[in-house]
């Protein structure tokens, strides 16, 4: 482990700065998101998590795969320099593995490979993320439906815990405990194990109890037709808005955009609540009405993720209910369905 007083941030981002593009939260307008910055100064660390989701440093919102003229295609350069991510809560970092698993190496039960995404596996595979402790989640989050916690370190390189005065830094993957070891030497004899465990149970007394979702998936299973989907989705306004900050959801569409022989491909975010997302070049649209929308949504986080990565695609972050404007809380879905 490795313990930085917080005021020598500034001078880790320097460090990180010389080898890598660093991302962090930032404020973001009216709201906070995931940002390139230059400096510690920017960034905003009095928040439990950003209101964008970090999924759009490796997977961008809009991005051009590739431009097009009569002499052939050509990928525009990138930034040589590999990803450093500061600050992902637990819930984040595990969807950005989530989002490899589909991206960076896609695949169906039982050992059927898909492709590999070249754009995302650049950025990805190269990437330091430094996971930070939450230590007071917010009333929406659920992380530990999902096997999470304040102080789960899967998904990060390097996880850190932020008390009074400091940063304590541990190395999880190999490449985080590179890092660390080339940054600074270890210091375990100062560390407050004491301290720490504290702030843990703190953060975890912060979340609602824990609500079994083990036989969600077999439950699902069963309900196709069942008059309870007309209950769920009664709300729902498809407006999207859920899909968007969600840390996994990653449905896109690519746009061809040019003229006079020359163009560019572009991938953008999309959504299966929305209504033209599954329209056919006949005009038909498989789920035209909402209902079949909202199933597909709960069905493709809960049972066909499942089927592929014996995982759900949810963390438990919570930011589809803080942004949805007509109150509809998946936590409330899963109840419903738990008790059918």
């Amino acid at each position: 482990m490795v313990k930085i007083k917080k005021t020598e941030l500034s001078g880790l981002i320097n460090y990180l700065s010389e080898k890598y593009q660093v991302f962090a939260p930032v404020k973001d307008g009216k709201k906070t998101s995931f940002q390139k910055i230059k400096s510690a100064d920017e960034i905003i660390d009095s928040i439990p998590n950003t209101n964008l989701s970090p999924k759009s440093i490796f997977f961008p919102q809009a991005e051009v795969l590739f431009k097009y003229d009569e002499n052939g295609i050509k990928v525009p350069k990138k930034d040589e320099k590999p990803f450093a991510v500061w600050g992902m809560r637990n819930c984040d970092a595990k969807s950005v593995l989530m989002l490899n698993k589909v991206f960076g190496n896609a695949h169906q039960i039982p050992d059927n490979k898909m492709y590999n995404d070249p754009y995302w596996k650049q950025k990805y595979d190269s990437s330091l993320i430094f996971g930070l402790a939450c230590n007071a989640p917010l009333s929406t989050c659920f992380c530990n439906w999902f096997d999470g916690g304040p102080f789960d370190e899967k998904g990060s390189d390097v996880f850190v815990i932020e008390t009074d005065d400091h940063f304590i830094m541990n190395g999880i993957s190999e490449k985080g405990k590179k890092f660390l070891k080339e940054y600074k030497k270890d210091d375990k004899s100062d560390i407050d194990k004491e301290k720490i465990e504290s702030l843990k149970q703190k953060a975890e007394s912060y979340l609602s109890e824990k609500v079994d979702i083990s036989n969600i998936y077999d439950k699902l299973n069963k309900i196709w037709d069942e008059p309870i989907w007309e209950e769920i989705s009664s709300k729902c306004i498809n407006c999207g808005a859920c899909t968007f900050v969600c840390s996994t959801c990653h449905c896109f569409d690519v746009s061809d955009e040019g003229k006079s022989g020359k163009g560019q491909r572009i991938r953008l975010w999309d959504s299966c609540m929305f209504p033209i997302f599954t329209n056919e070049a006949s005009g038909h649209n498989p789920r035209g009405v909402s209902v079949q929308r909202v199933k597909q949504r709960v069905m493709h986080k809960y049972n066909y993720f499942m089927d592929n990565y014996n995982e759900h695609l949810c963390t438990g972050c919570g930011r589809c209910v803080l942004v949805c404007p007509v109150n509809l809380d998946i936590r409330e879905i899963l109840k419903k369905i738990i008790k059918v």
